[in-house]
């Protein structure tokens, strides 16, 4: 008995090293692979964070023309990878330079390629804490201004277009709130399944809002400040149970619809196996644990909440600050769908209604999910061409 369990421990280990080494996660791969130019540049923000932004300058039938800047920006334990991943004409990545954009797609700190700091070494114990010790917040005060300014610095352009899906749009929202004269720095935002107010969030994600203060607890009791992360024996378990067996491939792609909503129509089977190699990209649990604050505060957008005594410290009140999206002046579009579990559309409507410049375009399938938005298959024709249509008028 000891020796067939010593042996499956050395199959396994055989198996997530043969894994590690396949599994190159090189975004550049993804990119190159289907014929179009790649960059991969780092910016560096004001609380020291190397944060790296993935370029695709233009298409291919665009003859090396480069044109307007436009952001993509991931969400929650995501990465740049996500804009990539399908095929030319479903990802958004291709689909917007080939339509003559210049295509940055930054990865927030934190996230398989966002992992250096200045001075905070993630892997050291005595760093951990510190360098982990963020939520959407910072995101969007130091990463996206700096993101922002790095892109037009190098472009020579004055203003950007902006894409975020999920957690990408509350970040943009946080940023226009707290540091509003950057909304003269934004021609237009897309926002893909928006997230500021999560009162109607569904299903599994809902309950696990409700214990958002347990998890707190937990996570610091035991030293956990990040979940999730890409690593060889994540990596190994997904490839083992999602891409080499039906029945655990089929796991997982309910694992996925557990969380975003159901929908068998619109996935792309086939890309489950690659979704499960780049993600998740790691999350720290602040920024999950906020998310719960968002969903069990009484209908606010909201900081960090760090209890009553701890927010004097920070806040100087009792109770965290809310973000004023009316501050949000850029031209917005509010692109949303009835069966997203996470962005609920009472959540987004009110959020139409406090955004001073503003659209509202419900995508017309029933059944579209939370990531449909990145990996539907007829995403071009129920999202994307849209977007672009509203795009193109600016």
């Amino acid at each position: 008995m000891m020796c067939s369990v010593r042996f499956l421990i050395f199959v396994l280990f055989c198996y997530f090293r043969h894994a590690d080494a396949a599994d190159d996660l090189a975004v550049s791969k993804l990119v190159l692979g289907q014929g179009y130019p790649f960059e991969e540049h780092e910016v560096v923000t004001e609380d020291g964070y190397i944060l790296s932004v993935h370029r695709i300058p233009y298409g291919k039938n665009n003859m090396g023309k480069i044109g307007r800047p436009v952001i993509i920006q991931h969400g929650v334990l995501a990465s740049s990878a996500c804009w990539v991943l399908s095929r030319t004409d479903q990802a958004l990545g291709f689909i917007m330079a080939d339509h003559g954009y210049d295509v940055w797609m930054p990865n927030n700190r934190g996230n398989t390629y966002s992992l250096k700091h200045t001075t905070l070494n993630p892997n050291d114990s005595s760093d951990k804490k510190k360098f982990w010790d963020f939520s959407f917040h910072e995101m969007g005060y130091y990463d996206q201004p700096a993101i922002i300014d790095f892109i037009l610095a190098k472009t020579n352009h004055t203003k950007l277009f902006y894409i975020g899906h999920s957690q990408g749009t509350t970040q943009f929202f946080a940023l226009m709130s707290m540091r509003p004269e950057y909304n003269e720095k934004i021609i237009h935002m897309s926002a893909l399944a928006p997230i500021a107010f999560l009162d109607h969030t569904r299903g599994t994600l809902k309950a696990l809002t409700f214990f958002s203060n347990w998890l707190s607890k937990i996570a610091n009791f035991l030293h956990i400040y990040h979940l999730l992360p890409s690593s060889p024996l994540i990596r190994g378990v997904e490839k083992l149970f999602c891409k080499t067996l039906p029945l655990t491939n089929v796991i997982c792609e309910n694992i996925l619809f557990l969380i975003a909503g159901y929908d068998s129509q619109e996935v792309n089977m086939t890309l489950i196996p690659i979704i499960t190699t780049y993600t998740p990209a790691g999350v720290s649990t602040k920024q999950l644990i906020h998310f719960g604050q968002l969903a069990n505060n009484g209908q606010k957008f909201t900081h960090f909440n760090y209890g009553w005594y701890d927010n004097l410290v920070h806040y100087k009140q009792p109770y965290p600050p809310e973000y004023d999206v009316t501050k949000v002046t850029a031209p917005v579009a509010l692109h949303y769908s009835h069966n997203d579990w996470i962005s609920g559309i009472k959540d987004v409507l009110k959020l139409k209604s406090k955004l001073p410049n503003v659209q509202d375009i419900l995508v017309p399938f029933f059944y579209f999910n939370h990531l449909d938005f990145m990996w539907a298959k007829d995403a071009w024709t129920l999202l994307y061409k849209p977007m672009l249509e509203v795009i193109q008028r600016y």
